[in-house]
C-alpha cells in the first residue's frame, strides 16, 4: 500500500494562484482532505523537482532557513515560516464523498483491472485552491503532471485555514460515491420436453384351457 497521503494534479489559475486537484490515498480514511497553508506548502514543494545542484526558488528559500531538510511536518516550522510563502487557501470543491466504505474497499481491493476500479470505484477528491505570496514560489512545478505527497494539516489550526461554514457549504455541494448494481446473471430455462406417453402394452388374454372330456368306461354286456 502506497503511503503517500494524496495523489496531485495541480492546474495553473494565474502567476500566484494554483488548484490542486487532490486524490485522497488509501494511507488514511478515503474520505480525508487537507486545506491549510501548512499542507499546500508541503504539496508544492513535493511537486518540484528532486533538489539537485539546480533548485526551484521555493526548495531553496525552504534550505536556506532550515537546511538540507527543512522540518515541514512540523507546525512550528509552519507557525514561524509558512505566511512568507503561502497567502491563503480555498477549499473549492469534493467530488464523490464515501459513504459506504465497505461496499467500497471490497470493490476497490477486489479483482477486476486498475481501469474498471478506477472508473467504479474511484479515490474520493478535492481541489483546494492556493494563492502563493510571490510567483516565483511556483517556478518548476510541473502543471497538468501528477504526483504523489505525503503532505497533510501539519499546522492544524491555522488561523486563516477555511471557516467550518465554508467546508460545509462545499460538503452540501458535494457528489457521493455509489456502489455499482450488481448485474444478477440471467438464468436461461431449459425448455420442459414433454414425456413421451408410454403406449400401454395390451396383454393378450391367455387362450381358455380346454377341460378334457372324461370318457366313461362303456359297460360290457355279457
Amino acid at each position: 500500500m502506497s503511503s503517500d497521503t494524496f495523489y496531485i494534479l495541480p492546474r495553473s489559475v494565474d502567476d500566484q494562484t494554483v488548484e490542486l486537484h487532490c486524490a485522497t490515498s488509501t494511507a488514511g480514511g478515503v474520505n480525508d482532505y487537507a486545506v491549510t497553508r501548512s499542507f499546500a506548502l508541503m504539496a508544492l514543494q513535493d511537486g518540484m523537482p528532486y533538489p539537485g545542484k539546480k533548485m526551484t526558488p521555493l526548495v531553496r528559500a525552504l534550505h536556506e532557513i532550515e537546511g538540507d531538510t527543512p522540518p515541514v511536518w512540523e507546525e512550528a516550522f509552519h507557525r514561524e515560516h509558512v505566511e512568507r510563502f503561502i497567502a491563503s487557501t480555498e477549499l473549492v470543491e469534493r467530488i464523490g464523498i464515501i459513504d459506504n466504505e465497505r461496499a467500497w474497499y471490497e470493490g476497490r481491493c477486489g479483482d477486476g483491472s486498475d481501469e474498471e476500479k478506477d472508473r467504479s470505484f474511484p479515490l474520493h477528491q478535492f481541489v483546494l485552491r492556493v494563492r502563493v505570496t510571490e510567483p516565483r514560489w511556483l517556478e518548476g512545478l510541473s502543471f497538468g503532471k501528477r504526483y504523489g505527497t505525503t503532505a497533510f494539516d501539519a499546522w492544524w489550526n491555522d488561523p486563516l485555514r477555511p471557516t467550518k461554514a465554508q467546508m460545509a457549504a462545499v460538503d452540501r455541494k458535494a457528489s457521493r460515491w455509489k456502489a455499482p448494481k450488481k448485474t444478477a446473471a440471467t438464468k436461461t430455462a431449459a425448455p420442459k420436453t414433454a414425456a413421451a406417453k408410454r403406449t400401454a402394452v395390451k396383454k393378450t388374454a391367455a387362450p381358455k384351457k380346454t377341460a378334457a372330456k372324461k370318457t366313461a368306461p362303456q359297460k360290457s354286456g355279457l
